[in-house]
């Protein structure tokens, strides 16, 4: 399905600047072991983040933890996320081929890589030859989404500018709960424009 016009946005970088001292919490936030990611399928959920001091973020419904991402690092990019679905770790990586890769716990196996292009969008190659692509779907850049390889959207992603910290609503599409994949896609989105929101934070100059 061929992209609408849209204006030039920033790339995902991967140089990203150094981030305040990060402050443990005294009490990590439990994940809810009832409700899974796929439930969330035809609903809206809502990213946050708890704490300014924290590069750490929640996706809730109401008052219900549905998964966090939290990254290991005051610096780089490697970061952990966890939900009923299963827990993941993203790191971006590359100069010249820049990717971001999905791996297992305790595993060094990229069972899944996206691919940026300049602009941020791009593609993700999943297992059994899955393909989804990631791409802007407004005029004014601030909502992001991922497609299926027959062009139908599985999430859309609209972060909040206007609020101090960082947050996001999520809508999950009703087709999405047919997507084993769904769980990270739509950790991996969130994980993609906070990558985006730092370097446009950083200054990071835009380049061809």
């Amino acid at each position: 399905m061929p992209d609408d016009p849209r204006p030039y946005s920033p790339p995902l970088r991967l140089g990203l600047p150094p981030r305040p001292p990060v402050a443990e919490p005294s009490v990590r936030p439990a994940v809810n072991v009832t409700k899974s990611i796929r439930d969330l399928a035809g609903r809206n959920a809502l990213w946050r983040q708890p704490s300014q001091l924290r590069q750490e973020y929640e996706l809730v419904v109401g008052d219900e933890i549905v998964a966090t991402l939290r990254w290991r690092k005051n610096v780089g990019s490697a970061a952990v996320a966890r939900s009923p679905d299963g827990t993941w770790s993203f790191k971006a990586a590359g100069f010249l081929n820049p990717r971001v890769t999905i791996r297992l716990p305790n595993s060094d196996y990229d069972f899944a890589v996206f691919r940026p292009g300049n602009t941020g969008a791009g593609y993700l190659e999943a297992m059994a030859e899955q393909r989804y692509q990631w791409r802007c779907v407004n005029f004014w850049q601030n909502a992001w989404a991922f497609f299926d390889s027959e062009g139908d959207r599985l999430v859309t992603i609209r972060p909040d500018t206007a609020a101090a910290k960082v947050g996001g609503i999520v809508t999950v599409e009703l087709k999405a709960s047919a997507h084993q994949e769904i769980g990270y896609l739509v950790i991996l989105g969130w994980y993609l424009l906070v990558l985006m929101a730092e370097d446009a934070a950083a200054g990071v100059p835009i380049t061809s």
